[in-house]
């Protein structure tokens, strides 16, 4: 659901979130829309990648700022689906948009892009349309992959730091003893 806030509302919107983040940067007084969706996946998002902080750097944008920025007028920003955000670690370290895309896959966003030559910001969205997993360093006109695992070369190890699990096993064949461990995929 997309709910309208005025220009200087200060609503703590969820755990790590308030509506002011998400204001349009064009310096204007006007309304921000935020969809409520949004800002719930934004939370997994948190807490899945064991945030310390999510900057908003782009939220809710204006028909005239957008424009400005490089979209259309009309895209996911002005509907109040969409936020370009970068992520800090619990060290207060950047996380890796390559990790951010993964995550946010898994989580459900449906439009998701690297925004940067740097791999710091990413853009995410909550889009009805057809799913968009970018990057907007090679192109905005399509998607460059199905799969951000596949895309980056990375698994759930790298992108949540699961370690994989391991056992030390004793084995006894024909009288001689063996160590070893085992690690499980």
């Amino acid at each position: 659901m997309i709910k309208t806030f005025k220009s200087t509302d200060t609503t703590q919107i969820s755990p790590h979130f308030n509506v002011s983040e998400f204001r349009c940067k064009c310096g204007k007084n006007h309304d921000t829309k935020l969809d409520n969706e949004l800002i719930s996946k934004l939370e997994k998002l948190f807490t899945a990648l064991n945030c310390s902080k999510i900057i908003v750097n782009s939220g809710y944008r204006c028909e005239a700022h957008d424009k400005n920025v490089g979209g259309n007028g009309s895209g996911q920003h002005t509907k109040g689906t969409a936020a370009d955000v970068v992520c800090y670690d619990i060290k207060g370290r950047v996380i890796s948009s390559k990790i951010v895309c993964c995550a946010a896959q898994d989580i459900g966003f449906c439009g998701i892009a690297n925004i940067d030559h740097t791999y710091t910001a990413t853009h995410l969205d909550n889009r009805m349309s057809l799913k968009w997993y970018g990057d907007e360093t090679k192109t905005t006109a399509y998607s460059v992959t199905d799969d951000f695992y596949k895309h980056w070369g990375l698994s759930k190890a790298d992108v949540y730091g699961v370690q994989k699990s391991s056992k030390k096993i004793t084995l006894i064949i024909d009288g001689k003893t063996y160590e070893g461990t085992i690690t499980e995929k």
